[in-house]
């Protein structure tokens, strides 16, 4: 599983070793026997010459979804399109969990000494600029039958492209191919507007990956290894729940779950799908909580949810469950992760004493299941609870009430709070999350109007922060909450009536400048007509706005044909230096037509 800018150029000049054939045929013989049965063997007649050679190959394909789309057997078989009409695409696969789209190509080499030709690196990446195209036409219908799921993962800036070429061969590929290969994943990323040079590679949005025969040899041995067995876990103040499934809860630790980092690190959470989230305000508030109140950790923190397949109560546990010692084996952190890794990684960082973590004390469940329906549905609820967010809190920040008290005045129902109930709303009900929208529109800063687009919850990260001031204020009226509000909804009222009448296929640089382009156009639009600018309630031009709105969208179609003409639209927009050129661009041009 190696990225190819960490490839180095000569690890192909590395001849094959003397048992290469005899490796490659036994990853190809263990992975048809595990992944057979869940294959479709069309045009594979069984007892043909070339059933063995052809679902080998489906079956490295369906191992290279699985290891990285972290899905089951049944799923990665599934997951197989591979025939004469795959268009060059043998296995896809899109985690909406994970946020992953992976496509693969797969070869079974039984020599365990080929490399990667230049006709198959060019048909594989023909391929998936195909899928990017949404071009479903040159695929088998398994491709078309996600065609949806793929598109939301095209329209979103969230979602990571892993392009997989696998192969029972050698690691890399010719000197010239591999750069070729490079190449190409940058091209990706450039088209995508992301400044690889600041990020580690794991990160890239798109990413070219070779997955060769020591790859999956060692992707099959991790696997067979996982199993990982929590002994002497000392539990305080422990219970046990007996229906309908066992379960042990207490409180454990920070020394003991720093020992588990320590000892197994990310295999602790083999079955989280959200696994480490790297640097977030989550982790960095946990780390705080770990070095500034030690002793409130239990107080702030969730805890952790463990999935076990067999736990040990120690004999000589104490009646009165003040503390116990317990075996699991089996194990998978499927809640906590950050938790985990966080008490971890500050415990080393900063070379904690053991009395010092030993002061950390934190929930924990261990549930007993060995149903993998459950520890799926388990896995899946724990992971999609839903959480206290930063707007939650800004209902009770004093301009948000003073807000709320201006609307009523004018007439008007300001909604703070979030709700999942049906609520009956009409033209005179604003909700906070439409007065952020409006207010950071109306302000037409390219630095906020992007963050708008792609981190909105940034705003209300901290109340007192600039973003959120910069936002909301004493200089913010409710007038002008009401006037922007009216004047962002007819701009979103006349983006979706423009997406009903064109073609995404026929359009789609139109397409992904509505699409993903709102926050600019609707920026865009409050500064070409100051209409909204009033000290009493405004009233719109409807035909003048529509003018305004028609000019807009195709001079910015003019300028992106012009200047990013393969960009990946869903990125461009959520780019602050091209958002701001763009607005830039597009406002003198604007502005010197009409004088």
């Amino acid at each position: 599983m190696t990225i190819v800018t960490d490839i180095p150029q000569n690890a192909n000049s590395i001849p094959a070793s003397a048992t290469a054939g005899v490796q490659a045929r036994r990853i190809g013989q263990k992975l048809l026997e595990r992944f057979e049965a869940h294959i479709d063997p069309r045009e594979c007649a069984v007892g043909s010459s070339q059933y063995n050679e052809k679902m080998t190959s489906r079956a490295i394909a369906a191992f290279a979804i699985q290891c990285y789309g972290a899905t089951d057997d049944i799923e990665a078989g599934n997951a197989v399109c591979d025939s004469s009409s795959d268009g060059g695409i043998d296995a896809i696969y899109v985690s909406h969990v994970e946020k992953k789209v992976i496509c693969v190509q797969a070869k079974y080499n039984q020599s365990g000494n080929s490399t990667w030709s230049l006709n198959d690196f060019l048909r594989f990446k023909d391929a998936c600029s195909y899928l990017q195209r949404e071009e479903y036409h040159r695929f088998d219908e398994r491709v078309s039958s996600i065609s949806q799921d793929i598109a939301v993962a095209l329209d979103s800036i969230d979602y990571k492209f892993y392009f997989v070429m696998a192969h029972t061969g050698k690691t890399g590929a010719a000197n010239q191919i591999l750069a070729d290969m490079q190449t190409w994943q940058s091209e990706l990323n450039d088209d995508a507007c992301v400044n690889t040079s600041t990020l580690p590679s794991s990160d890239y949005p798109f990413q070219v990956h070779l997955f060769s025969a020591e790859d999956i040899s060692s992707a099959i041995q991790g696997q067979s290894l996982s199993a990982i067995n929590l002994e002497d876990v000392e539990m305080m103040e422990y219970g046990k729940v007996s229906e309908p499934y066992n379960a042990y809860f207490g409180v454990v630790t920070g020394e003991q779950v720093s020992e588990w980092w320590s000892t197994h690190g990310t295999q602790l959470f083999s079955k989280n799908i959200r696994n480490i989230l790297g640097q977030t305000d989550v982790n960095d508030s946990i780390k705080k909580t770990v070095l500034d109140e030690p002793s409130n950790f239990w107080f702030y923190n969730n805890g952790i949810t463990v999935l076990v397949r067999e736990a040990n109560a120690h004999r000589r546990n104490t009646s009165d469950n003040a503390r116990g010692l317990f075996t699991f084996h089996n194990i998978s952190i499927i809640n906590g992760a950050q938790t985990v890794s966080s008490i971890g990684l500050v415990g080393k960082q900063h070379n904690l004493p053991d009395d010092y973590l030993r002061s950390i004390r934190l929930q924990a469940r261990f549930i007993v299941t060995d149903d993998n329906d459950l520890v799926k549905n388990i896995t899946r609820a724990n992971n999609h609870q839903n959480r206290v967010l930063g707007r939650d809190f800004a209902s009770q920040e004093h301009e948000q009430v003073r807000l709320n008290k201006d609307l009523i005045v004018e007439g008007y129902i300001y909604q703070l709070l979030r709700t999942n109930e049906a609520q009956v709303t009409t033209e005179k009900t604003i909700t906070i999350d439409e007065a952020l929208n409006a207010l950071v529109c109306a302000n037409g800063t390219p630095s906020t109007v992007v963050t708008l687009k792609s981190q909105r919850g940034k705003f209300f990260e901290n109340l007192e922060g600039s973003l959120y001031r910069s936002t909301f204020n004493s200089t913010v009226s409710g007038v002008t909450v009401i006037n922007t509000v009216n004047f962002n909804k007819i701009i979103e009222r006349k983006i979706h009536e423009k997406l009903s009448t064109i073609n995404r296929q026929r359009d789609k640089k139109l397409y992904g400048i509505l699409t993903h382009g709102n926050r600019y156009i609707s920026a865009m639009m409050f500064k070409l007509d100051p209409s909204w600018k009033t000290r009493t309630i405004a009233s719109y031009d409807d035909s003048a706005l529509q003018l305004k709105f028609n000019t807009l969208t195709s001079s910015t179609e003019l300028y992106l044909t012009q200047n990013h003409d393969g960009a990946y639209l869903a990125r461009l927009f959520t780019n602050v230096e091209k958002t701001t050129a763009a607005m830039s661009y597009i406002q003198n041009v604007l502005n010197q037509s009409v004088s």
